[in-house]
């Protein structure tokens, strides 16, 4: 890679208001080289739309505010960003963040052709520390990893939404975001599975520390008062698109009993998507399957039995 190629910032903002302004310039100003930054701000259709003029005060940096009329949600705002976006390098992060000072060292450091970078994510007004994720199986949900396993390159299973750095070419060989994917979660960790199994490697970077504004308990009730069905949808494709027959009836079975309001509806959007087609595509192109995966990491379910492979 060149020594200072351009690094694009891409963040989905929704109804933000001020907080994005601060987060540009915070960003902008611990950075310590002379690369040249590229903010990619999409508006997620926000109530009331982004100023494409933000106030931001920084050498070498372009902003550029991108609006959706419509809704996409998380990945499809962030395969939005990318799309647009100049820059050889893509961080991918949150609109209400502040990056540790000399995070543009550590990324130019780490990063390689096949890597993606996972920064620690901190906590704003306590001690948590959260290094990348692990993948709860046959569940299709994640886990905070709290301490980064001993020994050997700091792998981890998947990178935090709010801090994902990885070079636009593998963003583009990977082919972004599950675009079947709905409104919110369950797509960061199936991209980060997905680029395991293509041959990548996403390693923890502690140095590169994204601090982050983490929502209290009401303000995450809020937030997800309509975003359940979504969430639901998106968990059952993530393991329809991955996981064998018998863990894909255990996974189904669960959240029968977890969300009875929602299963059926959900089950009957899944099937009215492109998941088997998209999984006929995956196990035709992949490299690794998810077995593989499950034995790389030697992930056990949550109950800490053997998955049903």
């Amino acid at each position: 890679m060149n020594l200072e190629p351009m690094i694009s910032i891409i963040l989905p903002a929704r109804n933000e208001g001020d907080r994005i302004a601060r987060t540009l310039q915070s960003i902008a100003d611990a950075r310590m080289t002379g690369c040249e930054l590229e903010f990619v701000v999409v508006d997620d259709a926000s109530d009331e739309p982004l100023s494409p003029d933000l106030p931001l005060s920084a050498p070498r940096t372009v902003l550029r505010v991108l609006r959706l009329e419509q809704q996409a949600g998380v990945p499809g705002a962030r395969n939005y960003g990318a799309r647009a976006a100049r820059g050889d390098i893509l961080f991918i992060t949150d609109a209400h963040v502040e990056f540790s000072r000399g995070w543009d060292v550590e990324v130019l450091r780490h990063l390689d052709d096949g890597r993606i970078l996972g920064a620690a994510i901190c906590d704003t007004v306590s001690s948590f520390r959260g290094y990348g994720c692990s993948l709860i199986v046959p569940f299709m949900g994640t886990q905070w990893n709290r301490e980064l396993p001993a020994g050997g390159p700091p792998h981890i299973q998947i990178a935090s939404a709010a801090g994902t750095v990885l070079p636009r070419a593998l963003f583009e060989k990977l082919g972004g975001y599950d675009a079947g994917m709905r409104l919110y979660g369950g797509a960061e960790p199936e991209f980060s599975v997905r680029a395991w199994l293509s041959g990548a490697e996403i390693v923890s970077v502690p140095g590169l520390q994204v601090l982050h504004r983490f929502k209290t308990k009401p303000e995450i009730e809020r937030f997800l008062l309509n975003l359940k069905p979504h969430m639901l949808h998106n968990n059952l494709r993530f393991g329809l698109l991955y996981l064998s027959e018998p863990a894909c009836l255990q996974m189904l079975r669960y959240y029968a009993v977890l969300y009875p309001e929602f299963i059926r509806e959900a089950v009957s959007q899944v099937e009215a998507g492109d998941f088997r087609e998209r999984r006929a595509l995956l196990e035709a192109e992949l490299v690794h399957d998810l077995a593989w995966f499950i034995r790389r990491f030697n992930v056990l379910d949550q109950s800490g039995a053997r998955i049903l492979e």
